[in-house]
C-alpha cells in the first residue's frame, strides 16, 4: 500500500547538510566489544527487524518548526545533529494520542495521527491535570492556548455526608511549592482543543475521518488501511484508540475492557451563575475541589472553564454491573442515590437537567503491550484503562506519550533501535500503570466505605493526621497554616490524594525523566564498561558522540584515570 502521508514542510525548512565536523560517516560508528555485537551501530538498522526494510537513514539538522507567525520554536534537550527518519502514526487523537503526538515529534519524528470521528472531541466534563502532567503542558507550551481556562484550585476538602471538612491537602502554592507545578482542572473540550492546536504546531498531521479497518505489521512498515479506503505506512504505529481499541484488537483479539465492580458514573456541568443564583451558600466551596464521601458512593465538585462553570463528579455503587453506557439515566434516581448528602449538594443536584449513567471499565494488566516485531504498541486506556477514583486515567496515558517521545529520541539519534526503545517503553511503564490501577481501586473503596466500622476509621485517622501534622509543625516551628491544611508528605492521610505514598510516587512523576534514565539504565546493561573508571562505552558515545568523531570517543572509558 502506498502511503499518502503528506509532507508540511516548505522549501525553507528542508534538511541543512551537517557541517563537516559531524560527518556521519565518522559518527555512525558504535562502540564495539565481542561481548556486546549484538547492539546495532548507528544507521539504517535503527529501525530493524526486519532487515527488509525499505526505509532509509538520513543524517541531517532538525527541521525548523518555527514557520507560524507568533509561534515559539520548540525546543529539544539537546541537538538532534545525527537525525535518522522515523514514521510514527498515531490511531486515536484523544488526550493521550495528541500528547503522544505532541512529544514525538519534538523528538524529530513525522507524526500522523488518524481519527475516526468527523471532529476532534471529548465525551465528558471536567478533569484534573495533576502535576505529573502539568508540567507536559508546560513544556510543550499547551497551557498558553488553553490560557485561563485551566482553573489552579486552592484546596482539595474531603468531607463528610454531612459537608464537615475532615481532612483538607493545600494545592495553592503548596503543591506548586513543593512539586514546582500545578494542580489544575479544566474541561475536557478545552484541553482537547489545546492539545490538537499544540500538535498541529509541531507538524503533527491529524486526518478525521480515518477509521482503521486493517492492519498488516509482520512486515516492516507497518501498513494501514482505513474504511475510506485509503493506505498509510509507518515504521511504528501506536494505538491510542482508547477502550474499543482496533490497534489493541488486532495484537490481542482475545482482550477486552471489562467490567470488575458494580460502581457507575454520573458526570455534569453547569453554569456556576446558575449555581450562585439557585444555591448561594453554594459560595461556600470557593475554588476548591470537594470530595464528599458517603456509604456506597461520592460527589466531587470543583470549577473549570476559568471558573465560569461548576463540574461535578458522581459515583455510587449499583445492585449490578453497569457495562454500557446509559443514555437516558433518570435524573430522580440519581438524586435519590445522595438524598442523605449535604443540603447544599442536593441542591446543586436539582439543577442538573439529565446526565448520563457510565460504567468504569478495565484493561488488563496485559503481559505486553507491543507486537512481537515491536513495530506497533498500545497505550492509554487501550492498555490500562483503569476506574476513575484517582484522577489518574487520561494522566497516565499523558505519561505513556511523553515516554514514548523521549525513547523514540534515541531511535533519532541512532542510540536505540525501535524495538530496543518500544522495550524500554514496556518494561518502565507497565507495572506503574498496573500500580496506578490498584491505587484508583484503593482509593474509591476508602470514598466510598459502608459508615461502619470503615468509614468512621477513615475519618478517625483523617483527623488523627490533622493533629498530628499540627504537633510535629510547633516542635518544627512551620508556619500554622500548613499545620491546619496538613497533611505534609511524611504525614499519613487516608485519601490517596494526599498520602505521602501518592505525592511523591504519583503526583512528583516525571514520565520525561523516567525515560531518558531507562535508556541510561539500557545503554549501562548492554555496552561495556571500564572496570577503572566505571564508564561504560555506550553512555560516553551516547552524551558526547554527537559532537566528537570516533577517534576521540572512548578516552574516558579507557582512562585509566590518566586523562581525568
Amino acid at each position: 500500500m502506498g502511503s499518502t502521508n503528506s509532507e508540511t514542510a516548505g522549501d525553507d525548512n528542508k534538511p541543512k547538510p551537517l557541517p563537516l565536523s559531524t560527518n556521519p560517516e565518522v559518527i555512525a560508528e558504535k562502540l564495539t566489544s565481542p561481548s556486546n555485537t549484538e547492539r546495532s551501530s548507528r544507521d539504517d538498522r535503527a529501525l530493524s527487524p526486519p532487515a527488509s526494510s525499505a526505509t532509509s537513514a538520513h543524517f541531517n539538522l532538525p527541521k525548523s518548526e518555527a514557520s507560524t507567525p507568533g509561534v515559539e520554536k520548540p525546543s529539544y534537550d539537546l541537538p538532534l545533529l545525527t537525525k535518522q527518519s522515523l514514521k510514527v502514526g498515531l490511531v486515536g487523537a484523544g488526550i493521550g494520542g495528541l500528547t503522544a503526538a505532541i512529544a514525538i515529534a519534538r523528538a524529530g519524528c513525522d507524526v500522523t495521527v488518524l481519527e475516526a470521528a468527523a471532529e476532534l472531541g471529548e465525551i465528558g466534563a471536567g478533569i484534573q491535570i495533576t502535576p505529573n502532567v502539568s508540567r507536559l503542558l508546560i513544556r510543550y507550551g499547551v497551557d498558553k492556548i488553553i490560557g485561563d481556562n485551566l482553573v489552579q484550585s486552592n484546596n482539595i476538602n474531603m468531607r463528610n455526608r454531612d459537608g464537615v471538612v475532615v481532612q483538607r491537602t493545600e494545592l495553592y502554592p503548596k503543591t506548586v511549592r513543593e512539586f514546582g507545578f500545578p494542580w489544575w482542572s479544566v474541561h475536557r473540550h478545552h484541553l482537547i482543543n489545546g492539545l490538537a492546536e499544540a500538535a498541529r504546531r509541531h507538524g503533527v498531521e491529524i486526518v478525521t475521518n480515518a477509521r482503521v479497518a486493517n492492519i498488516v505489521y509482520k512486515t516492516s512498515p507497518v501498513e494501514v488501511e482505513t474504511e475510506e479506503g485509503k493506505d498509510y505506512t509507518f515504521d511504528l504505529l501506536i494505538g491510542s484508540d482508547g477502550l474499543n481499541s482496533v490497534v489493541r484488537n488486532t495484537l490481542f483479539p482475545k482482550v477486552f475492557p471489562r467490567t470488575v465492580t458494580n460502581v457507575a458514573a454520573y458526570r455534569a456541568v453547569l453554569p456556576y451563575e446558575e449555581v450562585y443564583r439557585n444555591v448561594p451558600e453554594s459560595r461556600d466551596f470557593g475554588n476548591d475541589i470537594d470530595v464528599f464521601t458517603m456509604e456506597k458512593g461520592y460527589v466531587i465538585m470543583y470549577p473549570i472553564a476559568a471558573g465560569r462553570e461548576w463540574n461535578a463528579v458522581m459515583a455510587h455503587v449499583t445492585d449490578k454491573p453497569v457495562t454500557d453506557v446509559e443514555e437516558d439515566c433518570s435524573m430522580e434516581e440519581v438524586r435519590e442515590y445522595y438524598k442523605d448528602m449535604d443540603e447544599r449538594v442536593t441542591k446543586i443536584l436539582e439543577l442538573v437537567p439529565s446526565t448520563k449513567r457510565w460504567p468504569l471499565m478495565t484493561v488488563g494488566p496485559l503481559k505486553s503491550w507491543s507486537s512481537p516485531q515491536k513495530n506497533v504498541a498500545i497505550m492509554g486506556d487501550a492498555a490500562h484503562a483503569m476506574v476513575n477514583h484517582l484522577a489518574q486515567g487520561a494522566a497516565t496515558s499523558m505519561e505513556d506519550g511523553a515516554f514514548l517521545g523521549r525513547v523514540l529520541r534515541e531511535v533519532i539519534t541512532g542510540v536505540l533501535t525501535l524495538p530496543e526503545a518500544v522495550k524500554i517503553y514496556e518494561d518502565t511503564r507497565m507495572p506503574r500503570a498496573w500500580a496506578k490501577q490498584q491505587e484508583s481501586f484503593i482509593n474509591g473503596s476508602i470514598f466510598m466505605a459502608e459508615d461502619e466500622p470503615r468509614g468512621r476509621l477513615r475519618d478517625e485517622a483523617a483527623a488523627d493526621s490533622v493533629a498530628e501534622t499540627k504537633a510535629m509543625s510547633e516542635v518544627w516551628n512551620l508556619d500554622s497554616k500548613a499545620a491546619v491544611t496538613g497533611p505534609d508528605e511524611n504525614a499519613l492521610c487516608p485519601n490517596l490524594w494526599g498520602a505521602p505514598e501518592t505525592l511523591q510516587s504519583v503526583f512528583s512523576y516525571d514520565p520525561e525523566g523516567d525515560a531518558d534514565f531507562a535508556v541510561i539504565k539500557h545503554i549501562q546493561d548492554t555496552t561495556p564498561w571500564d572496570k577503572v573508571t566505571g564508564v561504560s562505552e555506550g553512555l560516553e558515545e551516547k552524551w558526547t558522540g554527537w559532537f566528537w568523531p570516533k577517534d576521540q570517543i572512548g578516552r574516558v572509558a579507557k582512562a585509566r584515570g590518566t586523562d581525568l
